[in-house]
């Protein structure tokens, strides 16, 4: 999809409840002051259709989606999540089209850590992360800045104390080694993984794909709602190797 073909300049994904939704309406104020066109649940989706249906729509109408990344965001049942995360897996560009905007510290889904995202957490940062951001986003598809440059603050988020509480317990660097381990196995032996653990049909791509592709579809099926979890992949892996 080429860049006149977008209808927003981006869409933003969030948990529908506060904080998280004060932080969302916040940022679309500030994206919008800037010049941007931006797809937003309460404003563009439609009351006739489905929240899937829409949540998907505005994430191929966008030529970004921006995530707003908390606990709560992956909390099980967030059908908006998933969808999300499902329908941006499925483009070719996904790198290229999905940011995450870190508001709170949470443990991601391994294919996500390899972006780097924006990181709203940081208390005294070099450049404002919502400068990053604009940075990141370019010069708006549909207009031009509407406002003088000044910005307000973003509401404040949880006390750190309680953010700490959501402190990932599985290490990052166990958790990169195995993703490094599964995308150093000849396809034999991925196959044979894919095959124990029996992911859905059709979510795990085919031989012909990259193999980093192949290695972020398990692993984001592993850690989300129905998975296996990576304890599984890791067994499944160990008994592989050892074999």
């Amino acid at each position: 999809m080429t860049s006149s073909t977008y209808q927003y300049d981006a869409f933003i994904s969030y948990r529908r409840q506060d904080p998280d939704k004060a932080f969302a309406r916040w940022l679309l104020k500030e994206l919008k002051a800037a010049g941007y066109r931006i797809a937003f649940d309460e404003v563009d989706f439609s009351p006739r259709a489905t929240f899937l249906n829409e949540m998907e729509r505005c994430c191929r109408a966008s030529r970004l989606v921006l995530a707003v990344i908390s606990p709560r965001y992956f909390e099980s049942g967030n059908t908006d999540m998933e969808a999300t995360i499902t329908t941006v897996q499925g483009m070719s560009d996904r790198n290229n089209h999905f940011i995450p905007l870190i508001y709170e510290e949470v443990q991601r889904p391994i294919w996500m850590y390899s972006l780097v995202g924006v990181n709203f957490t940081d208390t005294d940062p070099l450049v404002p992360p919502l400068d990053r951001l604009k940075a990141a986003m370019g010069e708006p598809l549909f207009g031009t800045v509407a406002s003088d440059g000044a910005t307000s603050s973003p509401p404040p988020r949880p006390n750190s104390a309680r953010a700490s509480e959501n402190m990932p317990r599985r290490d990052l660097q166990a958790r990169l080694k195995l993703m490094h381990q599964l995308s150093g196995l000849p396809n034999p032996q991925f196959e044979q993984i894919v095959f124990a653990l029996q992911p859905p049909a059709g979510l795990v791509p085919g031989s012909m794909a990259p193999l980093g592709d192949r290695v972020a579809a398990l692993l984001n099926w592993a850690e989300g709602t129905g998975g296996c979890g990576l304890k599984d992949v890791e067994s499944v892996l160990e008994a592989i190797l050892n074999s």
